[in-house]
């Protein structure tokens, strides 16, 4: 344990973020039938949150609310992925401060004395080291072959293969030379997978398991109909929206080409990331670094995967919002589960530095789970999580209900504050909306009080223009 005493007890730190990945795929959530043992054997030795949530289920933002601490509508101003035009010299995001006006999760660490590193997928819009990163590698792609990377904001270069794999050997090499430093260190690991495309995989995952077999949720049917949807079908398969170059000449999709289908891909990505996983876990074992270091893993947001015949994220259903939360530090964090305290992206930035040791920020939003973590109370005065989406709905999410209302067009004032309400303990799949029937009226007052006293509280980031929603001509939780 030469690294954690040479640096005062302070602990590496290791943030495992991946891309679309929803709770329900993995097994140490309850999945039977995705292969992710790695990502398991992490929970089993580490503290799982079984109620974690994305705060607002689109990468960018999400992405924010991580390295912020803070919610969209305060770090970034936008609920949807906006991103500045691929500037002349060839690197991605704003080389400015105009968003993020407070400090950094990578900032806070610097000051902490870390060496701070980002690797792999970045998608926000402000480049790493205006946030406080010493050393970056971006890829740029939306796909996992033919990738372009930029190692320090330096324009980019090409690299056969699959990006993960160059992601993991620079990984490797970043933990061999850190072995014997007093320096402890904050990397920000980010995989793109499961996003799509689903099929730009390795052949292993892609094959691996039979759409036949595969489970599906319960809210995938409407009237007994499995939803489908060819154009989605092709992006969640070859992202012609973004590639449409990339997508093989020959690329149609069959008659007999079902949900199952696509599901059963989306599950070979799932283990991919799995495996990814497991490397990352196994080079820090293999230079020492294991026990020194708090890995936290989890994703930006989930999928709807044809659940109440939708697809992507950005809703606010539990498909969306639901999210992997893992934090392992052996010695340090006591292994468990919490079902009764909800933790979500802005919880992060205060709970590694709590857990640390350093500073948190007045700025920050999210709260410190270091009680829960480590054994004091199994839950927190706030025990629920708040989520923007940009279809207009805000939500609020506590251990066994979701609460939203819906905010107009203009972003100044909640339309209807009885929007959605759903007891998930009886009614998991979201099928029956409880808003307007006067059922639970104790709780669903409870919850429409806080959550609207959030919104008028938090405040939002000005001197930035931006699109806060996307436009929505119809109500998609209607029954």
């Amino acid at each position: 344990m030469a690294n954690q005493q040479s640096s005062g007890g302070r602990p590496n730190v290791v943030v495992i973020l991946c891309d679309q990945l929803r709770s329900f795929a993995l097994g140490c959530y309850g999945n039977q039938e995705v292969q992710t043992p790695n990502i398991d054997r992490l929970a089993q030795g580490g503290f799982r949150f079984e109620q974690a949530v994305s705060n607002t289920p689109v990468c960018v933002p999400a992405r924010s609310n991580l390295l912020s601490g803070q919610y969209s509508r305060t770090c970034v101003g936008a609920r949807q992925n906006e991103m500045s035009t691929l500037p002349a010299d060839g690197v991605f995001g704003r080389n400015n401060r105009d968003k993020f006006k407070d400090q950094t999760l990578a900032e806070a660490f610097k000051a902490a004395g870390y060496k701070t590193v980002q690797i792999g997928k970045w998608h926000v819009d402000t480049r790493p080291s205006k946030l406080g990163f010493d050393e970056s590698l971006v890829t740029g792609n939306q796909i996992f072959t033919k990738g372009n990377f930029s190692k320090n904001e330096e324009r980019a270069y090409p690299v056969p293969g699959f990006t993960t794999d160059h992601e993991i050997s620079q990984a490797r090499e970043f933990f061999h030379s850190s072995k014997n430093s007093n320096q402890p260190f904050f990397l920000y690991y980010n995989i793109i997978a499961p996003h799509m495309p689903i099929l730009d995989v390795p052949y292993k995952y892609s094959h691996m398991y039979n759409p036949e077999t595969v489970s599906l949720r319960d809210n995938v049917w409407k009237n007994d109909v499995l939803a489908r949807n060819e154009i989605w079908f092709n992006i969640y398969m070859w992202q012609t929206t973004y590639n449409p170059k990339n997508r093989p000449v020959t690329a149609k999709i069959p008659p007999e080409f079902t949900l199952k289908n696509l599901a059963a891909l989306y599950n070979g990505s799932v283990t991919w990331v799995d495996d990814t996983v497991g490397e990352i876990v196994a080079s820090l074992k293999e230079n020492g670094l294991e026990e020194d270091t708090l890995v936290v893993f989890v994703s930006d947001h989930g999928d709807m995967l044809g659940s109440h015949h939708l697809w992507n994220k950005e809703r606010l259903y539990e498909e969306a919002i639901r999210v992997p939360m893992i934090y392992s530090w052996p010695g340090r964090i006591k292994p468990g589960t919490s079902t009764r305290q909800v933790a979500s992206l802005v919880d992060v930035m205060p709970s590694l530095l709590d857990l640390c040791g350093a500073e948190i920020p007045p700025s920050v939003q999210g709260q410190s789970l270091k009680p829960v973590l480590t054994g004091q109370t199994e839950r927190l005065d706030r025990d629920y999580a708040i989520i923007e989406t940009p279809f207009r709905a805000l939500g609020i999410r506590t251990p066994t209900h979701l609460y939203g209302v819906l905010v107009n067009r203009d972003d100044t004032a909640i339309e209807d504050d009885r929007y959605v309400f759903y007891n998930l303990k009886e009614d998991p799949y979201q099928l029956h909306n409880l808003a307007k029937t006067g059922q639970e009226r104790a709780v669903a007052e409870d919850l429409k009080e806080k959550l609207i006293r959030w919104d008028r509280e938090t405040k939002r980031l000005t001197g930035v223009e931006y699109t806060a929603w996307y436009p929505q001509d119809s109500n998609p939780y209607a029954e």
